[in-house]
């Protein structure tokens, strides 16, 4: 199954099960009989090899090998994985669930396809793919797991499940028995997380409403403030105390003057009478 994330990454890995449909269902993606082979096949863009392991009942929970489940994969160690080549962006291998050299147990196993060599504890940092195989000695579907229903208001929210996105809300999975992470996405909606504990057999639903961001925006109105010259103020000139006193009493001898004048003009007009 191919997974698109919003972030615009396609997963690497697209797996395909060769096998007839049996009409049950155990939540897992393929039921299969303990001892039978599982083809695989899918597409890798961009990648030159992928590495395989597996996580099940009774393994190592990092996952083991897929052609030797008694080895254990381990980070950062491309020799300790199941590693096929990738030729046109394809790649395709056949898990044999009979010669491992010993009984596996029945239950719920997911192969894991990534484009690093990454344990299941780092599988995170990787761009990776899964798909769940559900494995008994009669070859019926596994009762171990549960069926989960997800859906959300909006739609076409991105699911994550134990950190792994597996597509978008509505959506019908099988989910192996235990605690799962729960995540939901969706662009400028808070992001849900919750945990998720399944029973065997167990069928739940499980609906969400989105819920948006809340961002606030405070806007302040931009005040322009006019430009007013200031009016420059006249040049000071120092007053010279001296030079004021002999202006005073220039002009006391001027006014002087001309009172001793008028006077004057007076006493003759009188004369003249």
């Amino acid at each position: 199954m191919g997974v698109e994330s919003r972030s615009g990454l396609f997963l690497l890995c697209v797996l395909v099960a060769l096998l007839v449909y049996s009409g049950h269902s155990s939540g897992a993606d393929i039921n299969e009989k303990i001892g039978n082979h599982v083809d695989m096949k899918g597409t890798a863009v961009s990648a030159d090899s992928i590495y395989l392991f597996v996580t099940g009942p009774g393994l190592p929970s990092d996952g083991v090998r897929l052609d030797n489940m008694k080895v254990p994969v381990i980070t950062g160690e491309p020799a300790s994985f199941t590693v096929t080549d990738v030729s046109n962006d394809r790649w395709a291998f056949t898990w044999n669930t009979a010669r491992q050299g010993f009984s596996l147990k029945e239950g719920i196993y997911t192969v894991y396809a990534a484009k690093k060599p990454v344990g299941k504890s780092s599988v995170s940092s990787a761009v990776y793919g899964t798909i769940s195989v559900s494995l008994t000695y009669s070859g019926e579907p596994d009762t171990s797991s549960g069926t989960v229903v997800f859906n959300t208001t909006p739609v076409a929210s991105e699911i994550f499940i134990d950190g792994q996105s597996v597509g978008l809300t509505p959506q019908t999975r099988g989910l192996a028995e235990g605690d799962h992470e729960i995540r939901f996405e969706y662009p400028g909606y808070r992001m849900i997380v919750e945990q998720v504990s399944v029973a065997p057999g167990s069928f739940a639903s499980i609906q969400r409403t989105m819920i948006p961001e809340l961002t606030q925006v405070i806007t302040s109105p931009v005040t322009t403030i006019p430009y007013t010259p200031v009016p420059q103020a006249a040049p000071f000139t120092p007053v010279n105390p001296a030079t004021t006193k002999k202006a005073s009493l220039s002009n006391s001898v001027v006014i002087i003057s001309i009172s001793v004048a008028l006077l004057a003009m007076g006493l003759g007009v009188r004369t003249g009478k």
